[in-house]
């Protein structure tokens, strides 16, 4: 005996997704993933130092400006890789067209080219400020300038080569690359959000319990030195 629906079953439309919508969702995500996933490794190993070191993450910063701190901005690049990643590997196997494939990647490319050269160029402009400003007078802080605006362009510009060199590959009809390139993506933009998310956590312990990452010998000196201080206020 045939039965019936009591409510009829709500009827979808067929979409027909375009190629070339979907190869430049892959290819967005998949640089992206591994761009910022790249980035946050680095930033998440800063956060684990004593003190002094951040890595900036130029395609978010651009995005949140100033708006949030250099931890808020890594811990968002390392979900927003994970989920980037996912996209890609998702919209990986939904590319039929490879004419769509490498044009999206031919258009990230040199997007990433120009990335590249821009990071480049901020390298050789703080080279340039940091020996114009040598000496205790100038009020320059060397340390400061090397170790966080510096080496976080330097890591930025190595990253971006390397992706506009994968995808000058994949725009070249390479299916092969674009198949390690999605698994790429995610291994990197996963311990990238771990290693922020694990360094974030241990910041906020170390921060509600008073404790610092600094090694015990560290703090024994300062220890010394306020009790001296201290002595030498009431000698």
């Amino acid at each position: 005996m045939a039965t019936q629906a009591v409510v009829d079953p709500v009827k979808m439309p067929k979409m027909k997704a375009d190629n070339k919508l979907i190869a430049g969702i892959n290819a967005a995500s998949l640089s992206l993933a591994t761009f910022t996933g790249f980035m946050a490794i680095f930033a998440g190993i800063a956060h684990f130092t004593t003190k002094g070191w951040f890595v900036e993450i130029p395609v978010l910063n651009i995005i949140f400006g100033t708006n949030l701190s250099n931890v808020a901005v890594a811990f968002i690049a390392g979900i927003a890789s994970v989920l980037l990643a996912v996209l890609g590997l998702i919209t990986a196997g939904k590319i039929t067209d490879i004419n769509a494939m490498k044009s999206a990647w031919k258009c990230t490319r040199n997007v990433f080219v120009a990335i590249a050269a821009i990071e480049v160029i901020k390298m050789i402009s703080i080279a340039i400020y940091s020996l114009c400003g040598i000496g205790e007078k100038s009020g320059v802080q060397q340390g400061y300038l090397w170790l966080n605006d510096f080496l976080s362009n330097t890591l930025a510009a190595l990253a971006a080569t390397g992706i506009a060199f994968i995808a000058h590959f994949i725009a070249a009809g390479k299916t092969s690359v674009l198949s390690v390139m999605r698994f790429v993506a995610l291994g990197i933009a996963s311990v990238g959000c771990i290693l922020v998310f694990v360094s974030t956590i241990v910041r906020f312990y170390n921060k509600n319990t008073g404790k610092s990452s600094s090694s015990s010998s560290s703090s024994s000196s300062y220890s010394l030195d306020s009790l001296m201080d201290l002595y030498n206020t009431y000698k």
